[in-house]
């Protein structure tokens, strides 16, 4: 290879690797730039295009009396990411929310969050028109509702397909897990595949590259469309766990670089491409053999009970809670927001917690034993469900259980927490 060869190849590399990093949609300004080109595009093609907002939903947001339907069940240690949609009535959209026409379509513009172990983006069903039959509780449980609530409204919260996630999200990178962080995006959420090829052929026009579109498909199997009152109301939410940076972290909650847009017909359009119902990819099944953790997990609770020997003590044992979104939406029964790529265990003591107890929380640290990305335990108000208090595998669960276990080869895999 000549120099002058050497060089062009290394021009070339230096330059793809340039054009990989840099942003269209880092700052308000390179995003309203975009925006307004695209919004000029659509209204020449017949299409009104109008911009909402971001809210961040933290631990100290879920405080507030007005978050408090949202935060139920919270995770305090993964901040959310929620939208307010902008209406195209007279009256306001729900907080967080909106009912949508079939032939319209909303558009999530912006950049990854930075290397953490994990982001998501889902759309949920949020709540339905209150019909008999509908019952109170979650997870397709509870009782029959005798009278219909005071808005009318039954709540589902169960999400209307697998979140968009590192591992599956179209960004230019390499294809990996940890290249899809700090990256631009652009998801389209619609029940309409006319409707997506349209914004697809606007954002194209105005330069926006193809391999970062993403489809997030809410479907008329599933949600009843429209604006009047009785229609479904459906609302969607980004997720994250543990910045590697905490600088990095709070710079992209200070601006979170996101917009949102509702792309609308002037005219309402007859003639719908729907879009199916999306399949979910099937839960890993079999593989997860912790049974070689079972002796070092009694030996454990052996010694715990010792340390507390003389106390009186009640037990609870942790079980699975069958969070299935579809069942959610088929039962008309709620799922607390919960996420496809999530495990939920939960525990209920069945009774008060007394202002002179403690709780000591014992159990497999998941992220140790090489199971998860991340793993943390919250626990609840009873009468709120909001959280009010957490630990995690990033802070106190490893080295918990050394108290109790000095010597066992496997204890790092393993938690107490009191």
């Amino acid at each position: 290879m000549t120099l002058r060869h050497a060089a062009l190849l290394s021009f070339i590399l230096l330059h793809s690797i340039q054009q990989m990093n840099c942003h269209m949609f880092k700052t308000i300004e390179e995003r309203s730039a975009v925006i307004e080109n695209f919004t000029a595009l659509m209204d020449q093609e017949g299409y009104n295009v109008i911009i909402g907002s971001n809210f961040v939903l933290s631990k100290e947001s879920c405080e507030l009396p007005e978050n408090e339907f949202i935060c139920k069940g919270n995770n305090p240690d993964t901040p959310y990411v929620l939208w307010n949609y902008p209406t195209i009535t007279d009256e306001a959209e729900p907080l967080y929310s909106f009912r949508m026409r079939e032939d319209e379509a909303v558009v999530l513009l912006g950049v990854t969050p930075p290397r953490a172990e994990y982001f998501g983006f889902t759309m949920y069903l949020n709540n339905v028109h209150y019909e008999f039959g509908d019952v109170s509780g979650g997870y397709s449980g509870g009782h029959l509702l005798l009278r219909p609530p005071e808005d009318n409204r039954t709540y589902i919260q169960a999400s209307l397909e697998d979140p968009i996630n590192p591992s599956n999200i179209n960004v230019t990178s390499d294809g990996t897990f940890h290249d899809s962080f700090d990256k631009d995006f652009v998801i389209v959420t619609t029940g309409d595949n006319f409707m997506n090829d349209v914004i697809k052929k606007g954002l194209i026009d105005v330069d926006i590259p193809p391999e970062i579109f993403n489809l997030q498909t809410v479907s008329s199997e599933v949600v009843d469309f429209g604006i009047e009152t009785e229609a479904d109301v459906v609302s969607g939410m980004m997720r994250t766990a543990f910045f590697d940076d905490a600088e990095e972290r709070d710079n992209y909650y200070q601006d979170v670089p996101l917009s949102i847009l509702r792309i609308t017909p002037k005219i309402a359009r007859q003639s719908i491409s729907p879009l199916p119902r999306p399949p979910r990819n099937p839960r890993s099944v079999n593989i997860t053999d912790q049974s070689y953790l079972l002796a070092s997990y009694r030996e454990l609770a052996r010694e715990v009970r010792k340390d507390l020997f003389g106390v009186k003590e009640l037990e609870s044992n942790t079980k699975v809670i069958e969070a299935e979104p579809d069942l959610c939406i088929d039962d008309r029964t709620k799922c607390f927001f919960e996420n496809t790529d999530a495990a939920y265990f939960g525990n209920l003591p069945g009774t008060f917690f007394p202002s002179n107890g403690h709780f000591v929380a014992i159990g497999v640290n998941h992220v140790e034993a090489g199971y998860a990305r991340y793993s943390t335990v919250s626990l609840y108000n009873a009468a709120s469900l909001i959280a009010i208090g957490s630990f995690t595998n990033m802070n106190e669960m490893k080295g918990s259980a050394d108290r109790y276990l000095p010597d066992n080869p496997l204890k790092d895999q393993l938690y107490a927490i009191s």
